[in-house]
């Protein structure tokens, strides 16, 4: 059996930033770049103790190629989202088990996931918003939405879901890191459902059925999209729990990083200081 973990990095420019909460995404970039060495080092220490592949994909001229079935209109950071899944799906035809990990992950175990958890099955992160999703839809519909929040993409996954008549699904993914073998992977038919949604998606603007203040808030979103093919396909996920998802966003992050009761972290924060302020391991 060959296991891979991959992950990627590019650095955007300042005018390839999304504009919205500007200054945040400059020190995200920032942190990202700064730190990178550390993240890198983290994941292809792991890799080698457990005897795994490790590719770290960075070459520009391969994203910009698959770039080209994109309209010109459409961010840089959109592109790389689903050039993730590209990947994921072009790797299953090489390897058995495949670990995916944002570059802000940081590994803090040397116990191998691939033995660990049932790699037959699919891993990632989830979380049931149905009612969070109504309640915006029915009551707050009339206030404008960050682009990237998680109801953003849930409605996106919604109005595409309504549009082209595909199962509809009330939950958001993270996939910061995805864990399974080629076979489940080969089940999600990412080019199928990528091709027709570049092909198509515009049709959710001009769908007259929905009504104009929700339609104009659909965004192309990897994850929206995930959520669309797990419903539609029927797979079932498992979802990753703390110990190998554990995401750090808001106030209390630095104290549940302390604790070190996880096996991956993922810095949503960037405050990624924290590993060697720490002295945590490469």
């Amino acid at each position: 059996m060959n296991n891979l973990i991959f992950s990627m990095y590019f650095k955007l420019e300042d005018e390839e930033l999304d504009k919205e909460d500007y200054e945040k995404n400059i020190f995200s970039r920032d942190q990202q770049d700064y730190y990178q060495s550390h993240l890198i080092l983290n994941k292809i220490s792991y890799s080698k103790f457990n005897n795994c592949d490790f590719i770290l994909f960075d070459q520009q001229d391969d994203l910009e190629n698959f770039s080209k079935q994109f309209d010109s209109d459409i961010p840089k950071y959109v592109k790389i989202n689903f050039y993730k899944f590209h990947l994921l799906d072009k790797l299953s035809e090489e390897y058995n088990n495949i670990l995916y990990l944002d570059h802000d992950v940081y590994i803090n175990t040397r116990e191998n996931i691939f033995t660990s958890l049932d790699t037959n099955k699919l891993y990632v992160w989830y979380e049931d918003v149905k009612n969070d999703m109504m309640e915006f839809i029915h009551v707050y519909n009339d206030r404008e939405l960050y682009s990237r929040s998680y109801i953003s993409k849930c409605l996106s996954s919604y109005l595409a879901s309504y549009t082209f008549d595909w199962n509809i699904s009330y939950k958001k993914y993270n996939t910061g890191i995805i864990l399974s073998n080629s076979e489940q992977i080969k089940k999600l038919k990412i080019k199928k459902y990528l091709d027709f949604l570049l092909a198509h998606y515009k049709e959710v603007y001009y769908n007259k059925d929905i009504p104009e203040n929700l339609r104009r808030r659909f965004i192309l979103n990897n994850e929206a999209l995930l959520a669309n093919i797990i419903a539609e396909e029927k797979l079932k996920v498992v979802n990753l729990d703390d110990k190998w998802h554990t995401i750090l966003t808001g106030d209390k992050s630095k104290e549940i990083f302390d604790a070190g009761s996880s096996n991956f972290y993922h810095f949503i924060n960037k405050e990624f200081s924290w590993i060697l302020s720490d002295n945590k391991p490469l």
